[in-house]
């Protein structure tokens, strides 16, 4: 059965109203985009509580730069304003380690890849978690690329909710030994470009590029050739990870916020000018990206909430 359900909010996205409003009520507007997005996650909880009474996992998925962790943690925090308990599990957490994961063609670890996981143990402590409301997980330790050895346990009771947050959230593998009334399904990604009279000015993908592109330098120590480089294959792995499972989803969640160009620009900008520096003439996009966002009227990050999605690229967030 098609799920009709499955819509998303819209946002006005024309370059010429985001300066417009920039420039005479620069505070209301972010007000407003924030106001959104708290609906919009309200929502998503109060739609899972009438639909799903006794429901214990909500699986959010999302491409990169989607604001997958902010959303998650925005979504547990709505969960437990509804006097119900709520914790957060990160797939990542899953990884089997390095050199554990499914070879790519040209003989690379493909770390993109569900098999990637250890598939086992998600489908026990899931199991755990929807028949007993509790289970033990793993905790990953990036610096040394592997799983600690000590497990955290989770308990969110018999009328509590877990925010499983991944990449393969929705990937099949990774729920379908569960309970399909204890499953909440969630996608999320900017949904929206932004538009000028003439036509788009920046595409959903490509604010999410910008996102990741400045998340990467600030919370990674990764320069923009690595970003660029590293960017067709994201894409080929969303194309071939994400887009076939996102229709699954209960709901999906637009997280653009429209003004975030005047925000990020800021960041955006000398990375970009830097990498043209370095490679001149060799890509065109980043030259559209740069004349893209010096279109926009700048506004100060201060206004920002900490508990922005934006603050998950620009630094200074709760999350």
């Amino acid at each position: 059965m098609m799920n009709f359900g499955n819509s998303y909010l819209k946002y006005v996205n024309h370059m010429e109203q985001i300066n417009e409003a920039a420039q005479e009520n620069p505070v209301q507007m972010v007000e407003q985009v924030e106001l959104s997005y708290r609906h919009q996650i309200m929502g998503v909880v109060k739609r899972l509580l009438y639909e799903r009474r006794g429901c214990r996992i909500l699986l959010l998925a999302g491409p990169s730069g989607s604001g997958k962790t902010t959303t998650a943690h925005r979504l547990v925090e709505a969960i437990q304003s509804q006097g119900l308990p709520a914790q957060l599990i990160s797939l990542d957490d899953f990884y089997r380690g390095e050199n554990k994961a499914p070879l790519t063609k040209e003989g690379k670890y493909d770390y993109e890849a569900v098999e990637a996981l250890n598939l086992q143990q998600i489908e026990k402590s899931f199991l755990d978690l929807a028949h007993t409301g509790e289970c033990d997980v793993p905790q990953y330790n990036f610096a040394r690329r592997c799983p600690d050895e000590k497990m955290r346990h989770i308990a969110v009771g018999e009328h509590g909710i877990a925010v499983v947050e991944g990449l393969h959230a929705l990937n099949p593998l990774i729920s379908s030994h569960l309970p399909k009334n204890q499953l909440f399904r969630v996608y999320v990604s900017v949904k929206q470009g932004i538009k000028d009279q003439n036509g788009m000015v920046l595409e959903a993908r490509e604010l999410r590029f910008l996102r990741r592109l400045v998340r990467d330098y600030h919370f990674r120590k990764t320069g923009a050739e690595r970003t660029v480089s590293m960017w067709p294959d994201v894409l080929r792995g969303e194309q071939h990870y994400i887009q076939p499972f996102k229709k699954s989803s209960d709901v999906t969640i637009n997280s653009i916020h429209i003004y975030e160009p005047c925000v990020i620009r800021a960041h955006a900008i000398p990375l970009i000018e830097r990498y043209l520096a370095d490679h001149p003439g060799e890509n065109t996009d980043m030259r559209r990206y740069l004349e893209a966002l010096e279109r926009f009227v700048p506004l100060p990050e201060e206004i920002v909430p900490q508990e922005s999605i934006i603050r998950e690229f620009i630094g200074g967030g709760l999350y």
